[in-house]
């Protein structure tokens, strides 16, 4: 399939038309007889053409008309003399023509890359082609040498243009050791007065545009009329008078920029500002005072003014744009805002933690004697209320009224209710359980579904419980409100432990208690033992098919001590129980069942 298309393709290019070089490329005498033929040629043809083909020969005498025309031109460009250069008068009335000159340039310019990108797109539509002798080949063919002849004249222009201008920016340059300035004129004086008579102007404008609205509210076609042409009028002279600054701030700059004065940046700089908040265009005048500038005070003066006003541009540019709205929220909200949101946020939020951290572990005099729950609860309280006035804050330095929140709510609250009705639940719920200390950090607790193990976290939304084999599990406080909750260590840390155990029939009951209990009080297991109210007893529980039952009765405590030392455990009450009966020779029955046999007689 691939070739196919391969050999598609190498057959549509081998058909496919290129630029006919014929047309434009040869000498005027070839071109001419070239543009002869082919006009006798249509000529001779077109009265027996269609109306639609002999509109397309019409088109197509028209363009060898315009290309013979073409080839008889002579390049009589001429330049207008450079005038000696004695006063600033004089001076600024060059810069003057060197601005006009640098404006035909740019136009000659502009057509000849305008001429460019037409015969790029008539290049396109000529490869589309398969017939050179077609009547719209031809006209394309023709048409794209119009281009290519016009620019080859443009060229010879503008190499002419570019020698012209930079023989003249190096006499504008060089005058500058002669050029007096005008000593008779008082210049600030005319400044100030232009300055004057511009902001009049500025206030003019201002007035024909309420004028104006209300004439467009009022439907006036009169008044709008009228003021239509008293606004053309105050563009007009609002330009001129742009124009007359410009070239009085010229003059003012040229004294500066003779004797080499460092100050000529600064008013240069003012310049740059008036042109650009006026938006008036001006670039060739500023290109030709930063090359005057750049060659009468040197690279590095000009490179480093030039650099310290970019710096302090980007900087205005920068503070504007992060001042621009760019959320419509209320006043609307910048970049800046949003990022002294944020800041504010992580410094609130980073106090927060910081603040958690140091009252739940907190080892100081006044919460050393405080319970892990009450540092917990504190802890939590703290936290969340630093988090919650962080984003009030940051809320109104962006300048979001909090009032205005009030309609969010409002909606919110709907979905509070039906979506979020469990998590606001659990939420509630942390509150309930941080405020009552019904469960509290270091409780040990048993849920309905078995669970058990010691309250590590109690947060806002759930809780943290760590069971007895290091397994980290997550409840909804929700859970822990509704349901059942066995706390081990509500009031105290104290439980009885209950350890079972059995002996054989026929053994001594008062010896078994006796000789339990002696050997509890000698052996190293660790339960309370100072406190005659709950010292270990041994009690009877049953008497089995097997065996008699018995249990010991111990109290432990849930929590370790002071040394970080735990009680002992089930399995080590039990394994005591166990070798203590072993090594006092104390029966420990198995399950056994008699069976009896009887034969009838």
């Amino acid at each position: 399939m691939r070739i196919i298309f391969l050999i598609i393709f190498l057959i549509s290019t081998s058909f496919a038309l290129s630029i006919d070089k014929s047309w434009y490329d040869s000498t005027k005498e070839g071109l001419e007889k070239v543009y002869s033929d082919q006009t006798k040629k249509i000529t001779s043809i077109k009265n027996s053409l269609s109306p639609e083909d002999k509109e397309q020969v019409e088109y197509q005498l028209l363009l060898l008309k315009k290309l013979q025309s073409i080839i008889k031109e002579e390049n009589t460009f001429v330049f207008q003399n450079i005038e000696d250069i004695s006063s600033a008068e004089t001076y600024i009335e060059q810069v003057k023509e060197y601005i006009k000159s640098v404006d035909s340039f740019n136009s000659v310019k502009n057509e000849f890359n305008d001429n460019n990108n037409k015969m790029n797109l008539l290049e396109e539509q000529i490869e589309k082609l398969s017939n050179k002798e077609e009547i719209i080949a031809i006209n394309s063919q023709l048409l794209y040498s119009y281009y290519k002849l016009r620019n080859i004249q443009n060229k010879s222009t503008l190499d002419e243009y570019t020698k012209y201008l930079t023989n003249f920016k190096k006499i504008l340059l060089n005058s500058l050791e002669n050029v007096e300035p005008n000593v008779n004129t008082n210049l600030k004086a005319r400044l100030d007065k232009s300055f004057d008579s511009f902001n009049d102007l500025i206030k003019d404008e201002k007035r024909l545009s309420l004028s104006y609205d209300k004439a467009k509210i009022t439907e006036n076609d009169g008044k709008i009329k009228v003021l239509d042409l008293q606004i053309e009028q105050l563009k007009v002279d609002k330009s001129k008078l742009i124009n007359q600054i410009v070239y009085l701030k010229i003059e003012e700059l040229l004294p500066l920029l003779k004797e080499k004065k460092s100050t000529y940046f600064n008013l240069y700089n003012e310049l740059q500002i008036f042109i650009g908040n006026n938006q008036a265009n001006y670039e060739s005048l500023t290109e030709l005072f930063k090359y005057l500038s750049r060659e009468r005070l040197g690279v590095t003066k000009t490179t480093f003014a030039d650099t310290k006003q970019s710096f302090i541009d980007i900087i205005k540019f920068g503070w504007t744009e992060i001042n621009n709205p760019i959320i419509p929220i209320g006043d609307g909200i910048s970049i800046l805002a949003i990022t002294k949101f944020f800041l504010i946020f992580i410094f609130g939020f980073s106090v927060a933690t910081f603040y958690k951290k140091r009252i739940t572990n907190a080892r100081t005099h006044y919460l050393r004697s405080t319970s892990i729950a009450t540092r917990t609860m504190l802890a939590n309280l703290g936290y969340y209320f630093l988090v919650a006035m962080t984003f009030v804050f940051g809320l109104k330095s962006v300048g979001i009224d909090l009032s205005s929140l009030t309609i969010l709510v409002g909606a919110l609250s709907v979905g509070i209710g039906f979506g979020l009705q469990n998590i606001v639940s659990n939420f509630i719920s942390g509150i309930i359980l941080i405020f009552e200390k019904s469960i509290q950090v270091g409780n040990i607790i048993e849920i309905g579904s078995g669970l058990r193990g010691k309250v590590n976290q109690i947060n806002m939304r759930s809780s943290v419980i760590t069971t007895f084999d290091n397994i980290d599990i997550i409840i909804p406080n929700a859970t822990l409100i509704q349901g059942n909750v066995i706390n081990l260590t509500f009031s105290d840390d104290v439980r009885r432990l209950h350890v079972p155990f059995g002996i054989a029939y026929g053994s001594n009951i008062e010896e078994v208690i006796h000789t339990i209990l002696e050997s509890l009080a000698k052996s190293n297991l660790i339960y309370i033992k100072n406190n005659l109210e709950k010292s270990p007893k041994v009690r009877m529980t049953l008497m089995g098919n097997s065996s008699i039952d018995f249990e010991l009765l111990v109290w432990i405590s849930e929590n370790p001590n002071e040394d970080g030392v735990g009680s002992s455990s089930m399995s080590d009450f039990l394994i005591f129980i166990y070798n203590t009966l072993q090594e006092n020779s104390i029966e420990m029955p198995f399950p056994q069942m008699d069976v009896h046999v009887r034969r009838k007689i």
